[in-house]
């Protein structure tokens, strides 16, 4: 029997592949993975190599995957996750303590399990407080110190000293065969004010002069969802959320994206770093499922 010959990929390649899809552009992708847009291009083209398929589409200001690149998208999280899992399995020193994580409300609710779990087989005698809030609140309470890492949306521009953990798309649900699209002034449902997303609709309804009134207002995503699903209003809403019974709403102006952020406190210990690298893993991995994730 002759000796093995694997045909590894590089993860480096697939990770830059990865946030290419998840930023939408070559240039956003390098500036999170810390790269010049030419040497983005180059892994690109050794990652097509490497595979000897096309794996983008170019157009202008944009780029699409193709049929192979949609296949190694979803492959490629998994590969990351589980690499990242192995790499915070043994980089991590035996040690205890008390970690204070926050959430948003939504998220906690199908993600959470999961990121504790992974976390617990690692560092089984560390205690993980968990604070459930509203993205604004929880990036806030990092910053006074009253919680040592932070899981939240928000806008990376705006949060320079948050990492991007995945970047997601914000469009209009309504229920597939429903009137509430149709109705003046348009029913809205919405999360209570504060939240990026209410805004984000709100300014996209103005300056197209939309007429709307806010029908329905949560502190929950489920709330939101509960109205679009009685067909009583539309909501902005992550386009995961896009299935039956739901459908997206092309009829209204675009509401862009978001960004699913992370923020360690100055000054975490160790164990705080080594719960962000399994929350990260896990959130690519969730999205890379399909699953929802904050909705």
């Amino acid at each position: 029997m002759g000796p093995l010959n694997p045909a590894n990929l590089d993860l480096d390649l697939v990770r830059t592949f990865v946030t290419i899809c998840e930023t939408g552009n070559f240039s956003r992708a390098a500036d999170r993975i810390g790269r010049t847009p030419s040497a983005v291009s180059l892994q690109v083209k050794r990652l097509e190599e490497r595979l000897g398929r096309a794996l983008f589409l170019r157009r202008p200001r944009t780029i699409v995957p193709t049929a192979d690149g949609e296949v190694l998208l979803g492959l490629g999280r998994r590969l990351l996750a589980v690499n990242d899992e192995v790499v915070a399995f043994f980089d991590a020193p035996p040690m205890e303590g008390r970690i204070r994580f926050g959430a948003p409300n939504d998220s906690g609710l199908f993600a959470l399990p999961a990121m504790l779990r992974r976390f617990s087989v690692t560092h089984p005698h560390v205690q993980v407080d968990v604070r459930l809030d509203a993205s604004r609140a929880l990036a806030d309470a990092c910053t006074d110190g009253a919680l040592d890492l932070v899981l939240y949306t928000g806008n990376a521009g705006a949060n320079r000293d948050a990492s991007v953990v995945q970047a997601e798309d914000l469009v209009w649900i309504g229920l597939d065969g429903g009137l509430a699209e149709t109705r003046r002034p348009l029913p809205l449902a919405l999360c209570h004010s504060g939240c990026a997303w209410r805004a984000a609709a709100l300014n996209a309804l103005d300056q197209a002069g939309i007429p709307y009134r806010v029908a329905y207002s949560s502190e929950h995503c489920q709330g939101q969802i509960a109205a679009v699903e009685a067909d009583l209003a539309v909501a902005p809403l992550p386009a995961n959320v896009a299935r039956r019974p739901f459908r997206r709403v092309t009829t209204l102006p675009p509401l862009g994206g978001y960004d699913v952020l992370m923020r360690v406190r100055d000054g975490a210990g160790p164990a705080a770093k080594a719960l962000a690298g399994h929350v990260a893993a896990c959130v690519r991995e969730i999205s890379g499922n399909g699953e929802r994730l904050f909705a």
